[in-house]
């Protein structure tokens, strides 16, 4: 039974990534700073304390893994949208890091990302009320952190997918999920479940290896 390292699975489109892997068959290891915020209990999932940013918990985490997934935030919500002065703590880059040393450390070679509309070339995609909000709030802080763990990936030689969603909703109806490159996708909406989908079936096919698709979705 294969094995996923997944970073965020107590967070919303996290807790969606485990259930979806969990059911395709997959086994889960998920590294959690706060285990007791994981109330799933099953078999197939084992539960590591601990923190992505530090090395040794990765590696530990990693042990006996096949592919890694990453749903993690930068900031909390509240923090992104405030306009008042942080210290960027670069947890994407951080974790970035990490996990690519621990994957070249024990041979793992698949690693899918989450990362957003608006990072990187697709800046120009991003519609201007997103840019906007970007340049004067927090977010800003968000996107260069996702920008940094993209650029650690592209330069890794890994098998990497990075998973660019536009508004991410909590709809439960599985649309048509609509992937474009150099266009912005429309509907500007893709729930959480759908990404959920999309992220853990690229573990399984080669479409998406070294891309970084946009991601949306269209109603049935």
């Amino acid at each position: 039974m294969p094995r996923i390292l997944l970073y965020g699975a107590t967070g919303r489109t996290g807790g969606l990534l485990l259930d979806y892997a969990l059911a395709q068959g997959y086994a889960v290891t998920a590294l959690v700073r706060n285990p007791a915020n994981l109330t799933r209990h099953v078999p197939q999932l084992t539960v590591v304390a601990g923190s992505p940013t530090n090395l040794a918990d990765v590696r530990r985490a990693m042990t006996g893994c096949h592919a890694v997934i990453s749903a993690l935030s930068a900031l909390s919500e509240a923090e992104s949208f405030s306009r008042k002065k942080i210290t960027p703590p670069h947890t994407l880059e951080t974790t970035m890091r990490n996990t690519l040393t621990s994957m070249a450390e024990q041979g793992v070679k698949r690693i899918v990302t989450l990362s957003s509309i608006g990072v990187g070339d697709s800046w120009p995609y991003a519609p201007w009320y997103m840019r906007l909000l970007i340049k004067l709030t927090n977010f800003k802080w968000v996107f260069a952190d996702h920008r940094a763990q993209e650029e650690l990936l592209r330069q890794s030689g890994l098998e990497w997918v990075i998973a660019r969603p536009v508004a991410l909703t909590n709809h439960d109806q599985l649309g048509q999920l609509v992937v474009r490159y150099q266009q912005t996708p429309a509907p500007f909406a893709i729930s959480r479940r759908q990404l959920a989908r999309f992220m853990v079936d690229s573990l399984q096919h080669d479409e998406y290896i070294h891309k970084a698709p946009l991601l949306a979705e269209k109603p049935c």
